[in-house]
């Protein structure tokens, strides 16, 4: 009992002197500092998963892509753009569709007058209305948007071009004149007033050559040097590989004074765009990536490269497979509708009906209902000629005649 009595006393003295030491002494409440610290780390790093990532779920299948015409032009312009502002130019290359189909089907020369008059302001400027609400950008982030807007005044670009005597490349001095609307109202909207001679550079395909441009796969990249270099294999995609001079590609993304050693480049650059590509690809939310090997011409096993070699690969065949089996099967159902609807042959039925792509398969039903409805009020003496220019006019809208892509 005496020893119970003893071990009590000397606990509650121990507590009694032990409460003011936690109070007077620094390093008593420094403690729970430093441990109150350590649960914050802990949330900086649970924050940083979501930033690896993650595929958004906002993102779109391959098979519901938009796909653009972009000029060559575009895709090797020199600029220093971020991730936003290279939206931005792909939604003015896409306002410039109308334009680029009507040079690509001989409806407009470069050679004469470019632009109608309704299409330029009375400054002679090409407008681009663009809506925020198209941009992808969060309601929240719409003040940063307008400053990545307002800085396309004033960053330089250097948009290439061919000239009688060979390749070379013009300055100009921005993209476009910015203008913001000062109002309150619900759909907010910039306008982008282009010189005629930058908006001449931009839809020249007749030169440098053209190739499609999934809009979505650059507005679901989350790194603007993967929007750049998805854009550059895109246009060589068919070839499945291409060579280019590694200072002229720094100096596409801008990059000839930065990460000067050649393993910060790729650590930086190459291989977080190699990767993100990849797994759009296998997710099918892009329809090609790539690997890239570096060529040396003296004989070096390090270093900067002289070349830069980009194998490029077509998305997962499996994902390519499914779409074709669709698409045939499309074929094969519009095929039957011209023949049974329309008093096709079977001959010309399927010579319209292989012009049908996944793409253009909705509207051209949807045609196809609104004539036959149309010939049951209105006599037509020959509905299978008839039908066929319809459909023949709504296909050469959507087709893009097959030009040879020029290195730049």
């Amino acid at each position: 009992m005496a020893i119970d009595n003893t071990e009590t006393k000397n606990t509650k003295a121990a507590k009694k002197n032990a409460k003011p030491a936690k109070k007077n002494t620094k390093s008593a409440t420094e403690k729970p500092k430093s441990a109150a610290e350590k649960p914050k780390k802990r949330g900086a790093k649970a924050q940083k998963k979501p930033v690896k990532r993650g595929l958004s779920t906002d993102l779109i299948p391959i098979e519901d892509e938009t796909w653009l015409v972009q000029p060559i032009a575009v895709t090797m312009m020199r600029h220093d753009y971020s991730l936003i502002q290279i939206r931005i130019l792909v939604s003015v290359v896409e306002n410039l569709q109308s334009i680029l189909h009507g040079i690509l089907n001989n409806k407009r020369s470069q050679e004469l007058s470019l632009f109608t008059t309704n299409e330029l302001d009375e400054d002679g400027r090409l407008p681009v209305k663009l809506p925020f609400k198209e941009l992808g950008v969060d309601p929240n982030h719409y003040p940063q948007l307008r400053n990545s807007l307002k800085m396309l005044a004033s960053i330089p670009i250097e948009i290439p071009y061919k000239t009688a005597e060979g390749r070379k490349y013009t300055k100009a001095t921005n993209l476009c004149d910015v203008y913001i609307p000062n109002d309150h109202t619900y759909n907010k909207y910039a306008i982008l007033k282009l010189d005629r001679g930058v908006a001449e550079r931009l839809v020249s395909v007749d030169t440098l050559g053209y190739h499609k441009l999934g809009k979505q796969i650059v507005f679901a990249c989350k790194n603007r040097y993967t929007q750049r270099i998805y854009m550059y294999i895109e246009s060589w995609l068919q070839q499945g590989r291409t060579v280019i001079k590694t200072l002229e590609f720094r100096k596409m993304l801008r990059l000839e004074n930065n990460y000067k050693k050649f393993s910060d480049f790729c650590r930086r650059v190459l291989e977080p765009a190699k990767a993100e590509l990849k797994e759009l690809a296998s997710e099918g939310y892009c329809d090609c990536y790539f690997d890239y090997e570096k060529k040396y011409d003296n004989g070096q096993r390090g270093g900067e490269p002289d070349e830069l070699i980009f194998n490029i690969y077509k998305a997962d065949d499996q994902l390519n497979t499914q779409l074709k089996e669709a698409t045939e099967a499309q074929k094969k159902q519009f095929e039957q509708m011209l023949i049974n609807y329309f008093a096709f042959t079977a001959a010309n039925a399927q010579k319209l009906a292989s012009r049908i792509t996944a793409d253009t398969y909705s509207e051209a039903v949807q045609k196809l209902m609104d004539l036959r409805m149309r010939f049951k009020t209105t006599y037509v003496k020959d509905k299978a000629a008839y039908t066929y220019k319809s459909i023949d006019h709504l296909l050469k809208e959507h087709e893009i005649p097959n030009t040879v892509v020029t290195e730049v």
